[in-house]
C-alpha cells in the first residue's frame, strides 16, 4: 500500500517470514510493518541535505483462515417448507436475507452505521446481482440443533429427531438463531422410539429468501487472534441440492475501521467471506452438482458423501478436485516435483484456459500453503494474485470470471458474467506461466529481453525504486526480500542477484509466502507514528499527497493511473531545489480523445502519440516549478478506441522554458528601493525621539 513522513519508525516488512500484518483490512486480517527509506533531499543554496525518514508498508494481510465448520456445526438435509404462494422463475436474482445480531446494536454508532448501512448492503447488492439460484426452494425454516449432537432420521420423514432434547439455543456460528426462524423441536426419548414433535410449532420462517445471513459483532476467541477482521461460513444445507441456506459473518468489533480510505478493503473482505458461506469452501466441494443436478461425488445410502476424518471434511471426488505433480524449476538448474491441487469442474477449466491462454490447462490451481483454512479454500496466490478469492489481500481485489465459474459449477447458481471484474494478473501469459515455477518464467523473459512482469527481481534499495502495479492503477515496489532462514528448496528461484553473494541466494524470495515466495510488484502504504495514512492506489482521492510533499505534481482520483517516471521530479523556486529520492512512478490523470491518450499534469495536457514516448513536464504549482519526465503507456491500456501510433510532432518533443518565478522587472526593484529609502528617515527620527 503506501508512505508518510515521520521519525522513529520500526523497520520491518509486513510479511517477514510469514504473515503478520496491519493496515486497511481485507480478507481476514490487516497489514503491518514498515521499512526505513531515505527521505527528501533538499538543495538549499547549492547544498543537498537528507530530510526525515519515511516508513513504507507493503499491503498484505495474514492469510485468510477460513474456518470450515465441523460436522457438528452444520446441519445437512434441511427440509424446506413448500412455497404455495408464488412459483419463482429460475432466473431471478439470488435473495439474501440479512439478520443482525443484537451485538451489532452494541457497536459505537459510527461503526453500526458503517456495518448496517454501507458494508453489508453494498456487498449483498453486488452478490444478488451477480448470482441467480437454480431450482429455488420454498420458505426457509431451519432445523434445531440437538443438546447431545446426536439425532435419528425416520423413513419417509424429512425431519431429523434429536436423541434426548433439542439444544436450548440453535446457533449459526457464534450467532444465536431467532426462535421464529426454527422448526418445531422433534425428539426421540428413551431409545429409538417413540419420536414426537414437542414445544412451539413451526413458525412462519424466512420468506422471500434463498439464503439467510446472520451478522454479528461478537468478540469471540477467534477475534483474539492477531489481526482477524471478520470470518464467515455456512451452517445449514437444504435437502434436495445440498445448497447452503444459512450462514454467518462475524465482524471482530475492535477491528472495524471507519476510515474512508479503508472502506474498499473492508467491503472486499465482506464479499470474500459471504462467498465462502455461499459455496467457495473445501467443506462444500463434496456437495457440488453438475449442470443436470446430479452429485459430482457419490453418496452413501443416507444421502451424504464419504467423510474424511483426517481432514475433517466430506471427501470430494476427482470430478471436483484433482492432485497433480508439476515439474518445478529451482536454482542451480534443478527440477523438483511440486504437488498442486486443481479444481477441475467444467466452467472453471474453460475460464482458466481462456484467461491464461493455455488450452491444455487441466484446472485452476488451489492454494497449497498457509495452513488449514487457507489451503484448498482459496485460489493459488501465485497465479491469481489480486483475485478476491485468493488467500490474502495484497492489492486491488477483483471478483473475476473464474470465481463466478466456480459458483456456477457448484450446481446451485447461475452467474451474471457482466458483473465480473477485470483481472489483469496472468491474462494471456500462456502455459509456461500457469504450469511452471516463477523461476522458469523469469529466466525465459530475461532470455527474450522482455519485462519480467508480473514478477520482478529488484531488491529494495535506498532510495526505493518505484514502479507500477500490474494493472497500472497504483504505485508499487518489488517485494523481493531476504528471509532470516533459507527458503525451502522448492522455492529457491535465483541463480544470481546483483550485489548478493551466491551463498546468500537461498535466503531471497518474495515476501508473500502463499504466492510460493514469487516476488512481484506490490502497492504499499504510508504510515506515520505507526498509524495508517494513505495508500498508493491512484484511484482514491483521499490518497492525494500534501501540497508541499507533492514533488511529482501527482493527482489521485477516479480517472488517475500509474505512469512510469523517466527521471526524478525536481521542485524549483528561486535558489531552492527539492527532489524526492524515491522515484520511478507516480499517479496522473488521463483521458481518451480522438487524437489518443492524454496525460494531465495540473491543468496541462500532454498527448501520447505512442507507447514509450517521453513527455517532458514543466508546470507551475503553488509557487513552485515542477520539472520531470513521464513515459507514455499504451493508449489501448485505458481507451476503447485509439488512433494508429505515430512519432510525436517536434513541438511535443521539446520542453517549453518554464516561468522564472524569481524574475521581476527592474522598475519593480527600483520602486521597492525608493520605498525603503523613504521609510529610513522616518525610522531614524522615531529612534532619536525615543532616545531623548
Amino acid at each position: 500500500m503506501v508512505t508518510t513522513l515521520g521519525p522513529k519508525m520500526a523497520a520491518e516488512w509486513g510479511e517477514g517470514t510469514g504473515f503478520s500484518g496491519s493496515g486497511p483490512g481485507p480478507d481476514c486480517g490487516r497489514w503491518r510493518g514498515s521499512l526505513w527509506v531515505r527521505g527528501v533531499l533538499l538543495l538549499l543554496g547549492g547544498l543537498w541535505a537528507s530530510a526525515t525518514s519515511i516508513p513504507v508498508s507493503l499491503g498484505s494481510s495474514p492469510p485468510c483462515q477460513h474456518h470450515v465448520p465441523s460436522d457438528t456445526e452444520v446441519i445437512n438435509k434441511v427440509h424446506l417448507k413448500a412455497n404455495h404462494v408464488v412459483k419463482r422463475d429460475v432466473d431471478e436474482h439470488l435473495r439474501i436475507k440479512t439478520v443482525y445480531d443484537k451485538s451489532i446494536e452494541e457497536l459505537l454508532p459510527e461503526k453500526r452505521y458503517l456495518v448496517t448501512n454501507k458494508l453489508f448492503p453494498q456487498a449483498i447488492s453486488y452478490l444478488e446481482k451477480t448470482f441467480q439460484v437454480r431450482r429455488p426452494a420454498g420458505t426457509i425454516l431451519l432445523s434445531r440443533q440437538c443438546a447431545t449432537n446426536q439425532y435419528l432420521r425416520k423413513d419417509n420423514d424429512p425431519h431429523r429427531y434429536c436423541t434426548g432434547e433439542c439444544a436450548e439455543h440453535t446457533k449459526c456460528g457464534p450467532v444465536i438463531v431467532p426462535e421464529e426462524h426454527l422448526q418445531q423441536c422433534r425428539v426421540c426419548r428413551g431409545g429409538k422410539w417413540p419420536c414426537e414433535a414437542v414445544g412451539v410449532q413451526d413458525q412462519e420462517g424466512i420468506l422471500d429468501a434463498d439464503f439467510v445471513l446472520y451478522v454479528g459483532a461478537l468478540a469471540t476467541e477467534r477475534c483474539s487472534h492477531e489481526n482477524i477482521i471478520s470470518y464467515a461460513a455456512y451452517c445449514q444445507q437444504e435437502a434436495k441440492m445440498d445448497r447452503p441456506i444459512a450462514g454467518y459473518a462475524n465482524l471482530c468489533p475492535n477491528m472495524i475501521s471507519t476510515q474512508p480510505q479503508e472502506f474498499v478493503g473492508m467491503l472486499s473482505t465482506v464479499k470474500h467471506e459471504i462467498i465462502h458461506a455461499l459455496g467457495f469452501s473445501a467443506g462444500l466441494f463434496a456437495f457440488y452438482h453438475d449442470k443436470d443436478g446430479n452429485p459430482l461425488t457419490s453418496r452413501f445410502a443416507g444421502g451424504l458423501p464419504p467423510f474424511n476424518y483426517s481432514l475433517g471434511l466430506y471427501q470430494w471426488s476427482d470430478k471436483v478436485v484433482r492432485k497433480v505433480e508439476r515439474l518445478w524449476d529451482v536454482r542451480d538448474n534443478k527440477i523438483v516435483p511440486h504437488t498442486v491441487y486443481l479444481l477441475v469442474t467444467p466452467r472453471v477449466v474453460d475460464e482458466a484456459r481462456k484467461h491464461f491462454n493455455c488450452p491444455i490447462l487441466e484446472g485452476m490451481e488451489l492454494e497449497n500453503q498457509g495452513g488449514m483454512g487457507t489451503e484448498l479454500n482459496h485460489w493459488e496466490k501465485r497465479l491469481l494474485e489480486n483475485e478476491a478469492m485468493t488467500g490474502s489481500h495484497t492489492q486491488n481485489r477483483v471478483l473475476s470470471r473464474i470465481t463466478l465459474a466456480l459458483m456456477e459449477d457448484t450446481g446451485w447458481y447461475k452467474a451474471n458474467y457482466s458483473m465480473a471484474e477485470k483481472l489483469d494478473w496472468g491474462r494471456g501469459m500462456g502455459c509456461d506461466f500457469v504450469r511452471k515455477s516463477c523461476k522458469f518464467w523469469i529466466d525465459q523473459q530475461r532470455q527474450k529481453r522482455q519485462m519480467l512482469s508480473p514478477y520482478c527481481d529488484t531488491l529494495r534499495s535506498n532510495p526505493l525504486q518505484l514502479t507500477c502495479r500490474q494493472d497500472q492503477r497504483a504505485v508499487a515496489v518489488c517485494n523481493l526480500q531476504k528471509f532470516p532462514k533459507p527458503l525451502p528448496r522448492e522455492y529457491q528461484y535465483f541463480d544470481e542477484l546483483s550485489g548478493i553473494p551466491a551463498e546468500d541466494l537461498p535466503y531471497y524470495g518474495g515476501s508473500v509466502e502463499i504466492a510460493d515466495y514469487c516476488p512481484f510488484s506490490q502497492e504499499f502504504s504510508w504510515h506515520l507514528s505507526g498509524e495508517y495514512q494513505r495508500s498508493s492506489d491512484c484511484r482514491i482521492s483521499e490518497n492525494q499527497p500534501d501540497l508541499f510533499k507533492n514533488y511529482g505534481a501527482e493527482k489521485y482520483g477516479p480517472h488517475s493511473v500509474c505512469l512510469i517516471q523517466k527521471s526524478a521530479f525536481v521542485m524549483e523556486k528561486c535558489e531552492r531545489k527539492l527532489s524526492y529520492p524515491d522515484w520511478g512512478s507516480g499517479c496522473y490523470q488521463v483521458s481518451c480523445s480522438p487524437q489518443g491518450l492524454k496525460v494531465w499534469v495540473q491543468d496541462t495536457s500532454y498527448l501520447c502519440s505512442r507507447a514509450g514516448q517521453v513527455l517532458p513536464v514543466s508546470i507551475q504549482m503553488n509557487g513552485w516549478i515542477h520539472d520531470g519526465n513521464l513515459l507514455c503507456p499504451s493508449c489501448w491500456d485505458f481507451c476503447e478506441l485509439c488512433p494508429p501510433e505515430t512519432d510525436p510532432p517536434a513541438t511535443n518533443l521539446s520542453r517549453a522554458l518554464p516561468l522564472d518565478l524569481c524574475s521581476r522587472s527592474s522598475s519593480l526593484v527600483v520602486t521597492l528601493w525608493l520605498l525603503l529609502g523613504n521609510l529610513f528617515p522616518l525610522l531614524a527620527g522615531f529612534l532619536l525621539c525615543v532616545w531623548h
